[in-house]
């Protein structure tokens, strides 16, 4: 058993992780979506009943992936569900080498360590005592790798240190215009700007190999240091292999999926299901990305709001890159992915869609 489900977190992400047996059964969770997209967020997880995360994963501080998850360490109807958190905080990017990020950084490390929860532990050089070291990948040598119960294992592909340093920077910057010290906490929930319609614009009525190139050709590239700060890793269960991606940036996931290939013996590493960095940004998915792997299956998180996500130059070149017939599984129908069901079937690409009225979606690895 290994599956996730992408729930309904409007432009953003929140993930269920299972895997073992039926009989022993394990989660994660990554992220838990917008400020906006938390009260559909909260009735999943509510619905779970049973379930207990052995890890909250707080990828990074942009808000589509940080506001749900201040207000789940709120709720005293979840939080106790929760056992380790990793998340890197302030201590974490000046030491490990949107616009209201940081400030919800600070909320998050406030409720992380009132919540008296297990921050950070498995990871070396603690920076405080109520905290270990930073989610960091060292520039040489194996990638660090973690053992999980149930018996699953993360390695870790991101972020670097000097992507933290970055995000140290404008972190302090971004909460003393917010009048707050950085690194000390807040108490407060900081809002968020309301999801909106975003255009996008329409797909040619017939896609061949000419309009994938044509998309794929655009020079596009993230350099936002929250995304670049992204704790992004492959989580290893059994023979199987799952790329979560979170907002990383495409040059440190193709780089260090190389470095994967060397640890695995494998010169394209196979990877059975790849959800996409930044909601199918293609700004986050290079074609040396796409060339670094050997993947079919990939994941997109995003309704389309606010940033019209995913972009047709990454469904190109995730077409045109990988090995074979490729298959997307989205969990929702939006202006952009609905018209590629159609258009799709014609370039060896399977659109996988909620059924209507619904959003959110289960895949199993």
């Amino acid at each position: 058993m290994f599956s996730i489900e992408m729930l309904p977190a409007g432009h953003g992400d929140a993930l269920v992780i299972e895997y073992g047996t039926p009989t022993d059964k394990h989660h994660i969770l990554i992220d838990a979506g917008t400020i906006h997209t938390w009260p559909a967020v909260r009735n999943r997880l509510k619905q779970r009943r049973k379930d207990r995360y052995e890890v909250f994963i707080v990828t990074h501080v942009d808000e589509d992936h940080i506001g749900g998850s201040i207000s789940l360490l709120d709720d005293p109807d979840l939080k106790h569900r929760l056992d380790h958190v990793w998340f890197n905080g302030f201590i974490h990017c000046s030491d490990g080498g949107n616009v209201l990020g940081p400030v919800h950084g600070e909320q998050l490390t406030s409720r992380i360590v009132e919540g008296g929860f297990r921050w950070n532990d498995p990871f070396p050089n603690p920076s405080s005592p109520a905290a270990g070291g930073p989610v960091v990948v060292p520039s040489a040598g194996d990638l660090p790798t973690f053992d999980l119960p149930g018996g699953a294992k993360v390695v870790l592909l991101s972020p670097t240190g000097p992507k933290l340093k970055k995000m140290a920077k404008v972190w302090k910057t971004k909460v003393e215009e917010a009048h707050l010290v950085a690194g000390r906490g807040d108490a407060g929930h900081a809002g968020a700007f309301p999801p909106h319609d975003r255009h996008v614009d329409e797909l040619p009525i017939v896609i061949g190999r000419s309009e994938l190139e044509l998309a794929a050709s655009e020079k596009e590239r993230d350099g936002s240091e929250a995304n670049g700060s992204s704790i992004a890793f492959v989580l290893e269960f059994g023979n199987k292999r799952l790329l979560l991606g979170a907002d990383a940036h495409a040059d440190v996931l193709a780089v260090n999926l190389a470095r994967y290939g060397q640890m695995k013996g494998e010169a394209r590493p196979r990877i059975d299901v790849v959800k996409l960095s930044h909601h199918g940004s293609g700004a986050n998915l290079s074609s040396a990305l796409v060339a670094a792997i050997d993947a079919r299956r990939y994941l997109i998180s995003s309704n389309g709001d606010n940033f019209g996500h995913p972009d047709d130059s990454a469904i190109a070149r995730a077409i045109l890159g990988s090995s074979g017939p490729v298959t997307f599984w989205c969990n929702y129908a939006s202006k952009r992915t609905g018209p590629w069901v159609q258009r799709g079937t014609a370039v060896g690409a399977t659109f996988v869609l909620p059924k209507p009225g619904k959003s959110g979606i289960r895949v199993t690895v």
